[in-house]
């Protein structure tokens, strides 16, 4: 990559100009709205301080007052409108060109870190063009207007304005070049904390079956402490800024103040006169104040639009075999003397191989031997180190373990071959039409590997050449087994098949259908979160010094138009540089304290859900352990501190109000009361549940980007990821059209805001009285910021209800020496009839039962009886201490030492011994490596697991098939080294042979074997 493209060169816009259409059209139609705001401010300054003074101007104000309103409204539609198109811009760009660059690269740069870039990195865009593109615009435009005008009316303002403001931009500058490495710190962490945590979810079954589950809470907090003092101290350094630039921008105005104050009692200038730079002179420095108080929300968006535009600009991809054009007389296959360097050997070393149409090819081989390596060599994910390789035609792939990305089976081959009218067909010809309208998350792995077999053969059905089959029976029983092979031999009538299997075929010929799973469901209450109360009282804190400012500069003016000795205007002078100080403090330690009560409420948030999560074992658990805990810490400052500084503030100046014209104060009591009901309802009203539906748009997007990632090889094999971006494109755009009505109803609401703080320094101005006429304005930022805390409070509950669903602690079976099960019913959540009925199994210590019956029987759901994953539903159970071997390893990406230490803190030879025990010699020197699960093949992956269950001291053993991806010798010699352990074991096995060597066989449904 080019460290010098023009893409990712650094600055407030950031690549964002070339890498987004919308990006350029916001900074045109802001600049435009940002101009006739500023004509509309120095009207509304002129006709104010004329009406304060003369009584005179009321039409102009009225109509001044109307135009911010309404510009207001335009430019905060027209910015979140601007970033809802970036935002899919961007996304599609990203994933478009991740696919581009391959599974492996998708895979090393990490599904989880990726997802959260896609999704809650480009979501910082948000605070970006809502907050710091029109601000940034602003204070580019109106310093200059109004400082011109105050320049044409007094001078010696001016030249202080002008010698102050450029200090400003330059002190954001500084500190935003120290911030800026800190940001990327911080977003490194964020894309670590994902991760860890999906490392963690990863192994959350056998990490509660070993009994370390609990234990990771600390882990958890452990991640999340990491996270908040990354961020904290990245904000620490961004409100710096603000705060740098909040003093220096109070200080000017109240030297501007004061030198009024001066000339006025020298008779120097006019009242009016005195009122308009008064207004104007905050006018000049707010704009630059509000880009630097936004800059550190923007830091985070840009920083996101910089590590997408490294992605985009790169124009690798991955490598693709050479295709040609298939003929008659031609190998649809060819493989010739093709090595792969692999863990400092060759796997596959040297295989050479041609198959044609109508034939089949079986590769033969050991496990570790690069079955599973060669076929990434046919999809072209991998580079052959030596020899070469040449498929004719489109291929069709059966992955060991096949992801998918679509919610259904249905839908999943509906996306392979959009518009296929004989899903049903294929569908039945492997045993899954049955299986076609239930949740994948719901399917065994033997039901997820016929729906695998039903999307290759659904493509080769319409026109795909090539039929790549890694180990497509592994997890069947032998009459679905041979329902999937006879469906295969079919397809080679016109394809050519490359085959790798453990499995013998069998001749059985009865068969069964899985019971029916529906999605689990938990009751969720949202519990009342608690309001951040020390940030809050700060934050009433800083509004009431920034009104005291305003209101004791107006006074200073108005006493000094008196012309009094100037000695008595010493103490407004000292009260004026008071406030501007504090209030810049004050919002900077409000700043921090929020954001660390925020972010330890999320870390306390976070530990609490895992121990949900161990007690109920959710299958959407990164979702919530990230998406909805950072849902929650991002919400509760702008939901629940914003109507305590509103109606503190509020109530702060209706008292100094009542004290000074009680009716004035009933009038500003009045309208602040309308605005703050009114512009919330009518937020609430116009986006009409945009704000909810925003939310579970952007889970869904979430949910989706990770699922296309997980299963780019399946995607990118069968050439369906074309039609999966275009999916996420149409739910993008479906939910920048949500983000469009949300920012219409926050724009209506805003412009009520000002109308009523508008109304309130017209009417008040009308006493004669600069400061019952200037304070209203001042209320206008506490009271914006209630539209969107009312909008977002219910998809704060939602988050809060998702995180804080019921898990109720389950009783433990009554432990014993044996396994015993009287008239037992086990029943999923969720489900519409117990899985298991009337099950009665009595195993004495030191049996070993092979448990055998058609895929979907309950095998697996009498394992999740027997670790205590499901309660009983009715009967008596008596359970020993188990410990198990899941069909999925459940491995992470750690070192081979760390794996195997999830079952307990054993030394190396404890180790090295069980690698022994586990066939896999090998291995007893490589505890320090570090790997990845999509690097070892299935038959290591499942010896490792293996090793792992063997290593924890439990009286039983549960095995869910161990030699599945095994080839007969080493399945045989792994089986023969486990009866040396005196412990119980139960395996589930759909292997004949393996089922006659145990002393007891346990058939759950039809009978399977004869």
């Amino acid at each position: 990559m080019n460290g010098h493209s023009p893409l990712m060169k650094r600055g407030p816009l950031g690549a964002l100009p070339q890498l987004s259409k919308n990006a350029r059209r916001a900074l045109v139609g802001v600049g435009a709205l940002a101009f006739l705001n500023a004509l509309a401010l120095v009207a509304q300054a002129v006709a104010l301080a004329s009406v304060i003074t003369t009584r005179e101007g009321l039409p102009l104000l009225a109509v001044a007052i109307v135009a911010r309103a309404g510009l207001s409204w335009a430019t905060e539609s027209a910015a979140a409108r601007a970033a809802a198109g970036a935002k899919e811009e961007l996304r599609t760009q990203l994933l478009a060109k991740s696919f581009e660059r391959g599974p492996g690269w998708i895979a090393d740069r990490g599904t989880a870190e990726l997802s959260v870039l896609a999704t809650k990195g480009l979501d910082a865009l948000d605070a970006y063009f809502t907050r710091y593109l029109p601000a940034l615009v602003t204070a580019v435009i109106v310093p200059p207007l109004a400082g011109a005008w105050i320049l044409f009316t007094d001078w010696p303002s001016a030249i202080l304005i002008a010698i102050t403001v450029p200090l400003i931009p330059v002190f954001a500058a500084l500190i935003g070049w120290y911030t800026e490495k800190r940001v990327q710190k911080a977003a490194d962490v964020t894309e670590l904390l994902s991760a860890q945590l999906l490392e963690l979810l990863r192994a959350l079954p056998v990490l509660t079956v070993f009994g370390r589950a609990k234990q990771q809470a600390t882990a958890v907090e452990q991640i999340g402490e990491q996270h908040r003092k990354a961020t904290m101290g990245t904000l620490k350094i961004a409100f710096l800024s603000a705060l740098v630039l909040e003093i220096a921008a109070s200080l000017s105005v109240a030297l501007i103040a004061v030198g009024v104050g001066v000339r006025l009692v020298h008779g120097d200038m006019t009242l009016m006169t005195a009122l308009v730079v008064l207004i104007l002179a905050p006018e000049c420095y707010l704009p630059l104040r509000a880009a630097g108080a936004a800059h550190h929300a923007s830091e985070d968006g840009l920083e996101a639009v910089r590590r997408v535009a490294a992605v985009v600009v790169d124009e690798g991809s991955f490598p693709k075999p050479l295709v040609y054009e298939s003929s008659p007389h031609k190998p649809l296959v060819r493989v010739r003397d093709l090595r792969v360097l692999r863990r400092g050997g060759f796997a596959p070393d040297g295989v050479s191989f041609e198959v044609g149409a109508g034939e089949i090819y079986r590769l033969e081989g050991a496990s570790g031997a690069g079955k599973s390596t060669t076929f990434q060599v046919l999809l072209g994910f991998v580079e052959p180190t030596d020899g070469t390789v040449e498929v004719g035609g489109e291929v069709a792939y059966v992955p060991q373990k096949p992801a998918f990305a679509a919610a259904t089976p249905r839908a999943e081959l509906e996306l392979t071959v959009p518009g296929a009218e004989d899903i049903e067909d294929v569908a039945h010809e492997v045993v899954a039409a049955h299986l076609l309208d239930r949740h994948i998350t719901d399917l065994s792995t033997g039901e997820r590997q016929r729906v695998a077999v039903a999307r290759a053969l659904l493509r080769v059905r319409h026109g795909a050449t090539v039929l790549l089959l890694d180990e497509p029976t592994a997890h069947l029983d032998p009459v679905t087994s041979r329902k999937v092979d006879k469906a295969i031999k079919k397809a080679s009538a016109t394809a050519a098949v490359v085959l790798a299997s453990h499995r013998e075929k069998e001749t059985t010929e009865e068969e069964t259908f899985a019971r029916v799973v529906t999605e689990e469901t938990q009751p969720e209450r949202p519990k009342r979160l608690p309001i951040p109360w020390k940030g809050a009282g700060l934050g009433v804190l800083a509004a009431v010094a920034g009104i005291a400012l305003t209101a004791l500069a107006a006074h200073l003016i108005a006493r000094a138009a008196e012309m009094p000795p100037i000695l008595t205007l010493s103490v407004l002078v000292v009260g004026v540089r008071t406030f501007a100080l504090s209030k810049g403090v004050l919002r900077y330690v409000e700043r921090l304290v929020t954001h660390d009560e925020t972010f330890r409420l999320a870390t306390k948030l976070r530990v609490e859900l895992w121990l949900r999560l161990v007690r109920v074992q959710r299958r959407d658990g990164l979702q919530r352990l990230v998406e909805d805990t950072d849902t929650v810490r991002d919400l509760v400052p702008r939901v629940l501190v914003p109507p305590v500084v509103a109606i503190g503030a509020g109530i702060a100046t209706t008292v100094l109000f009542a004290f000074i014209d009680p009716a004035a104060a009933l009038t500003l009591g009045g309208l602040l009361l309308v605005a703050g009901l009114a512009a919330p309802a009518v937020a609430v009203w116009t986006e009409r549940r945009a704000s909810t539906k925003l939310a579970r748009g952007r889970r869904k997007v979430a949910r989706d980007t990770i699922n296309a990632l997980a299963a780019a090889p399946d995607l990118l094999a069968h050439d369906a990821h074309h039609r999966l971006l275009a999916q996420l494109h149409a739910e993008d755009v479906e939910l920048a059209g949500e983000t469009r009505k949300q920012a219409f109803g926050t724009g209506a609401a805003t412009a009520i805001v000002l109308l009523a703080t508008g109304v309130a320094a017209l009417v008040c101005a009308t006493t004669g009285n600069p400061v019952l006429g200037l304070v209203p304005l001042a209320l206008a930022e506490p009271l914006a910021a209630l539209p969107l805390a009312a909008q977002q409070r219910r998809a704060l509950r939602e988050a809060s209800a998702r995180l804080q669903f019921d898990a109720p602690e389950r009783p433990e079976a009554p432990r014993g020496k044996r396994i015993r099960l009287e008239n037992v019913d086990v029943r999923w959540p969720g489900a519409s009839e117990p899985t298991l009925t009337d099950l009665h199994l009595n195993v004495e210590p030191g049996t070993h039962v092979a448990i055998v019956g058609p895929s979907g029987s309950g095998k697996s759901t009498l394992f999740a009886l027997l670790l205590g994953f499901l309660p009983p539903e009715r009967g008596i159970v008596e359970l020993p201490a188990a410990t198990w071997c899941p069909q999925e390893p459940m491995l992470v990406s750690t070192t081979v030492r760390e794996n195997l230490r999830m079952s307990g803190p054993h030394d190396d030879e404890r180790l090295k011994e069980a690698l022994r025990t586990v066939c896999l010699p090998e291995w007893v020197d490589r505890l320090d490596t570090v790997i990845r699960p999509d690097q070892v093949s299935g038959g290591e992956a499942q010896r490792l697991a293996l090793a792992r269950a063997l290593l924890h001291d439990a009286e039983v053993i549960l095995l869910d098939e161990p030699t599945a991806h095994l080839d007969e010798p080493t399945a045989r010699k792994l089986l023969d080294q486990l009866r040396d352990d005196r412990r119980t074991i139960l395996h589930i096995t759909h292997r004949p042979d393996e089922a006659a060597r145990a002393d007891l066989v346990l058939n759950l449904g039809a009978p399977a074997y004869r």
